[in-house]
């Protein structure tokens, strides 16, 4: 924070600009899941949309935002209808069940079950369209 004294007697105070873009590791702190589990959603092409700055791979804080609105909006759950994870500052930090104990952030239940259905779904449509073309490759075949 900036606090000069424009010689008033008034100081100013600048807030810090806020990280809008996040590694893949951030990011998977960001939503409240485990880097394994956000690795495999980019794995699938189900999660957040990527920005490759020089042979980097970045998450813009609105891609992340966006893609838990519509998980959350997919299974009619909305922000206010959810607790809070995020500690309070006054007490230290207490190990809740949810919370890994190789991670220092707590992860997120509901994000988990959000993101194995995204991979689930993935996988699903994608078997289905094997299906459809080796099942179409194969009736010209004998047709």
């Amino acid at each position: 924070m900036d606090h000069r004294d424009h010689g008033n007697g008034i100081a100013v105070v600048r807030p810090l600009p806020r990280q809008e873009l996040f590694d893949s590791a951030q990011a998977a702190s960001h939503l409240g899941l485990t880097p394994g589990l956000f690795r495999a959603l980019r794995f699938f092409r189900c999660g957040p949309a990527p920005l490759r700055i020089q042979s980097r791979i970045v998450y813009r804080r609105t891609e992340l935002d966006r893609l838990r609105h519509e998980w959350c909006t997919a299974v009619q759950v909305r922000a206010e209808d959810r607790l809070s994870l995020s500690p309070d500052p006054d007490q230290p930090p207490a190990r809740t069940p949810y919370q890994s104990r190789s991670l220092p952030y707590p992860l997120d239940p509901l994000m988990r079950i959000l993101a194995l259905r995204a991979i689930r779904h993935r996988i699903v449509v994608s078997i289905l369209w094997v299906m459809a073309i080796i099942g179409g490759g194969i009736s010209l075949i004998f047709y």
